[in-house]
């Protein structure tokens, strides 16, 4: 009997071992992947996600010169980096700054969202010609590159937006110079949001079946009706999602911040940190310092709205 149990054991271990090993490196029949090649592959990708976000924020606590020796960890931290951010002489500038991509961002979302609703429930639920065409004409927009279009962008917020009637010379209406101002981010930033925020509100809108707009039909509601007390309030999710990436998009632009402002008054926070690069040095302690708290809102709201992301970006998926 003792010899038997002797036997037995090596052969239970190795049983064991060999059902670990099916278990962790052999895909199961609902599995693409292995679970051990997919556990490795989302810890890569977390400490890729998160080592220059780390970084970042450890270099905005260390002193100057640690960060010029080229320490990735340094030996002491220090919130100096942020007391010279808000109270230094860059601080009102920087705080006016952080002000500016707030109305931006937030304005930009309001345009975008108004004005997309409408575009996305006529390309959705209305059956016109080019219907279809005109909806891949309007991702195609998304596809044109910002750079081609900041030189005629310069030029209509050098002199102005100017509404006229064609071929008549009749001006409907004519603004100011829209340089250096708030409302001429807003009205470029708008410009390359809005082809997007269509698509995906259309591909969301055409998820909700026809029969609840017949019925509204049916209780007297029209067209604006039904898109208001139907369409409009089971889309939410999908609104919500444009609306995040709307903001976002717009609180990281560059390119248009740096070409249609000139001081303070419009700058936003991208344009703002890069003021920290002098002609001879670069002040990398408030830059760090200065990236860091631009990167929070995004990243808050991004946790606490993830919900709605996910839904947008599955949004259109099943169409009726």
């Amino acid at each position: 009997m003792a010899n038997l149990l002797q036997t037995n054991a090596p052969a239970s271990s190795a049983g064991r071992k060999a059902r670990m090993t099916s278990k962790w490196f052999k895909a199961a029949s609902h599995e693409l992947i292995p679970p051990f090649y997919l556990w490795l592959g989302l810890i890569l990708l977390t400490l890729f996600t998160l080592a220059p976000v780390t970084y970042l924020l450890l270099s905005s606590l260390s002193p100057a010169s640690e960060l010029l020796s080229g320490r990735l960890i340094p030996a002491t931290l220090t919130l100096m980096n942020y007391v010279r951010l808000f109270q230094g002489p860059s601080g009102a500038e920087y705080v006016h700054a952080l002000r500016n991509s707030v109305a931006v961002s937030v304005w930009t979302t309001v345009f975008t969202i108004g004005i997309g609703i409408f575009a996305a429930y006529a390309l959705a639920k209305i059956k016109f010609p080019l219907r279809t065409t005109s909806l891949f004409a309007i991702l195609a927009m998304q596809l044109l590159p910002s750079i081609s279009i900041i030189v005629p962008m310069y030029i209509m917020m050098r002199e102005g937006i100017s509404i006229s009637i064609p071929f008549t010379g009749i001006v409907l209406y004519q603004s100011p110079p829209l340089l250096d101002t708030i409302a001429g981010l807003v009205v470029a930033y708008t410009t390359f949001s809005l082809p997007f925020a269509v698509w995906l509100m259309a591909g969301y809108f055409q998820t909700i079946s026809r029969e609840l707009e017949e019925a509204a039909y049916v209780d007297g509601c029209g067209r604006i009706g039904t898109m208001f007390r139907i369409i409009i309030p089971l889309s939410l999710p999908g609104i919500a999602a444009t609306a995040i990436f709307t903001l976002l998009s717009a609180w990281d632009e560059f390119i248009f911040a740096s070409a249609f402002t000139q001081t303070f008054a419009a700058k936003t926070l991208p344009v703002a940190i890069r003021e920290f690069i002098g002609r001879h040095s670069i002040d990398w302690g408030l830059m760090n310092a200065g990236g860091f708290v631009a990167s929070l809102p995004p990243v808050i709201l991004s946790l606490l709205l993830y919900r709605y992301i996910v839904g947008g970006l599955s949004a259109g998926g099943v169409k009726e």
